[in-house]
């Protein structure tokens, strides 16, 4: 049997429906999540998403809650692990060592107590080490933290340092490191707040360059990665590398709004996160950009998916094709 955790974020939705495909699964929830999004999202993509959806065992569980992982970890032979705190606002630190650290070290705790055979950890191109511009980062770029890495990074590059312990006492596991996951989701979180911002249309773009990757792609690849992956070995999952030009382009353009034409400056953008960080403080409201996305939105990176192409041969999807997805969810569910 097998244990989804974050089973309502954008890859734990993704992934139940990959694995309600095959039978049944296990997913822990917080008491008060909204679990309806797992409901939009496999109406999303299946017209017998109620069959599915009646595979899916929901335990109640917070995996900073030892005693109630434990239990829901009861029978279970592996684990998905996709649950974490995504935020690049320095306040919110202390919830992701508490999440994205300590929650992952209990759920290898469980893992090891339940007799649990393997593990697929989700992790992030944040944990992924530096590399000068037009050097594609692979898994084995050194990590090195520098003054800006931002909390966020630390807490995954953490995080996955629980996990090789847990390698090291006995239970297997498998990481992967998507970059930015574009796929169905809540309003509101993650990638689907960049999707809904553009969806207004916006005149200016970063200068810098990213890697997209679809969740349909996240989610076929984790669950034959926990097959086929080896033991310890990290995999980036990247659909396509571009420019945040491309990016803001193929969104904008999909919603049927002007493309962007001005490219941000840095002082622009040092600005910006300042009067957001003062906005914020004042108001109790998220910032819309913060120190740490400014300083990633200026870089120019790529990564490379050599490694798990070559193991499963998987045919990643464009971000033109990941975006038309999202898109086509969105306007089919106005009612969010």
């Amino acid at each position: 049997m097998e244990l989804v955790t974050g089973a309502t974020g954008i890859v734990g939705t993704h992934l139940l429906f990959e694995l309600a495909q095959r039978g049944e699964v296990v997913a822990i929830y917080r008491e008060g999540t909204d679990r309806t999004i797992v409901e939009k999202v496999f109406r999303h993509y299946s017209s017998d998403a109620s069959s599915l959806l009646a595979r899916i065992h929901w335990r109640e569980a917070d995996i900073t809650d030892m005693d109630a992982l434990s239990e829901a970890m009861t029978g279970i032979t592996h684990v998905y692990h996709t649950a974490a705190v995504v935020s690049f606002d320095p306040k919110d630190r202390g919830a992701m060592d508490r999440v994205n650290i300590g929650g992952t070290a209990n759920v290898v705790n469980g893992a090891l107590a339940a007799g649990v055979k393997r593990i697929c950890q989700v992790s992030s191109i944040a944990a992924i080490g530096r590399a000068s511009a037009g050097v594609e980062r692979t898994e084995t770029t050194p990590w090195e933290a520098e003054k800006h890495t931002s909390a966020y990074a630390l807490s995954k590059y953490e995080a996955e340092m629980e996990i090789y312990r847990g390698i090291a006492e006995g239970v297997e596991a498998v990481i992967v490191n998507p970059c930015i996951i574009l796929g169905p989701g809540a309003s509101g979180r993650s990638s689907i707040t960049l999707v809904e911002r553009l969806r207004k249309g916006t005149r200016f773009y970063p200068p810098g360059t990213n890697a997209v990757v679809d969740a349909r792609d996240v989610a076929t690849c984790m669950v034959q990665l926990m097959e086929k992956g080896g033991n310890g070995e990290r995999y980036i999952l990247v659909g396509e590398n571009l420019p945040y030009h491309r990016l803001f382009k193929l969104i904008t353009s999909a919603f049927g709004k002007p493309e962007p034409t001005m490219a941000l400056q840095p002082w622009m953008l040092g600005l910006g996160w300042r009067f957001e960080r003062i906005r914020s403080l004042l108001t109790g409201s998220n910032p819309l950009i913060t120190q740490a996305t400014v300083a990633s939105s200026l870089l120019s990176r790529s990564y490379s998916s050599v490694k798990v192409k070559a193991l499963l041969g998987h045919p990643f999807r464009t971000a033109e094709e990941a975006i038309n997805n999202v898109v086509k969810y969105l306007e089919g569910n106005t009612d969010r």
